[in-house]
C-alpha cells in the first residue's frame, strides 16, 4: 500500500466520514437528464449508509464474504458504485457481466435474471431498479429473485464484516482477465489519483470496469465524484454548476 492511503473500502469510506460527513461524493446525472432533471447527490454519511444496509444485505441473504464471488450487470449507475463498495465492504469479490458463474447476480435485467438460473441452478439472484425514487423492481420478477429497492431500506445503517479479507483474497476481476486483491484496489486507486489536487471534483462516466481510476481514485484524495453515463448528455451549464476540477472521458 501507498503511505497514508486507506487500507480498505471501509477505511475508505469512514476517512470520508471523518472529513466531512454532509459534504458531497456522489452526484449523478442521469443519461436522459435534460429531459427528466434526474440528478442524485450523496453526502459521505448517506453514501455510507447506502453501502452498509447492502452489505449488510448481502451477508444476511447470502453470506457472502471472503472467497465470494459477486457478479454485476448493471450500468454506470450510483446503485452500481453503491453495490461494487458494498461487495468490498464484505471482503468478497466483483465480476463484471453475468457470462460466467457466480455466487451472487445482481442485474437490472429481468431476462438476465431469469436466464442466468437457467444455466446455474445454484445461483442467487438481485433486481436492482435503475428508475429514481424507485421503492421496487416494478416488472413482475422470476421466482426466487430478491428485490433490492424493495428490501434494502430494512437493513442495518452500519456495517461490520464477518470477516476481513486476507491479503490475497480477490476483490475485483478485471475486463482485461486480470484479478485485483483488495490491498491491490485500494492501492491503484491512490496511485491513479496521484496527480490530481486534493479534494478533487471529478467528472467521469466511466464504467463500473473504471471504478479503480476513477471513483475509488478521488475518493482517495478525499474528493468527490460527478457521475454521468454519458458526458455528452451534460451541457456546459451544468458542468459549470458543478465546479469540477478534473474529467476522465470514458476509455
Amino acid at each position: 500500500m501507498l503511505p497514508g492511503s486507506p487500507r480498505s473500502v471501509p477505511a475508505l469510506l469512514r476517512s470520508l466520514v471523518d472529513d466531512d460527513p454532509t459534504a458531497p461524493r456522489l452526484t449523478f446525472y442521469g443519461g436522459d437528464h435534460a429531459r427528466t432533471g434526474e440528478r442524485v447527490e450523496l453526502s459521505a454519511r448517506v453514501l455510507s449508509t447506502w453501502v452498509a444496509k447492502t452489505a449488510n444485505l448481502l451477508e444476511e441473504e447470502f453470506e457472502v464474504g471472503p472467497g465470494s464471488l459477486v457478479a454485476l450487470d448493471l450500468p454506470t449507475h450510483w446503485k452500481t458504485l453503491v453495490l461494487q463498495l458494498a461487495v468490498w465492504s464484505t471482503g468478497a469479490a466483483v465480476r463484471l457481466g453475468a457470462d460466467r458463474p457466480a455466487d451472487v447476480l445482481v442485474s437490472a435485467d429481468a431476462g438476465v435474471l431469469a436466464g442466468a438460473a437457467s444455466r446455474h441452478a445454484s445461483l442467487e439472484r438481485v433486481a436492482v431498479a435503475l428508475a429514481p425514487l424507485a421503492t421496487s423492481f416494478g416488472a413482475p420478477l422470476p421466482d426466487g429473485v430478491l428485490d433490492y429497492a424493495r428490501v434494502v431500506t430494512g437493513y442495518g445503517d452500519t456495517h461490520a464484516p464477518v470477516r476481513a479479507p486476507g491479503p490475497d483474497d480477490p476483490a475485483l476481476e478485471t475486463a482485461q482477465g486480470r484479478t485485483l486483491t483488495h490491498p491491490e484496489l485500494l492501492d491503484g486507486a491512490a496511485a491513479a489519483g496521484a496527480g490530481w489536487p486534493a479534494r478533487v471534483r471529478l467528472l467521469t462516466d466511466a464504467g463500473p470496469g473504471d471504478v479503480v481510476a476513477g471513483p475509488l481514485a478521488a475518493w482517495a484524495r478525499t474528493g468527490s465524484l460527478v457521475l454521468t453515463p454519458d458526458l455528452a448528455t451534460l451541457s456546459a451549464s451544468v458542468v459549470a454548476s458543478e465546479r469540477t476540477t478534473a474529467t476522465l472521458p470514458r476509455p
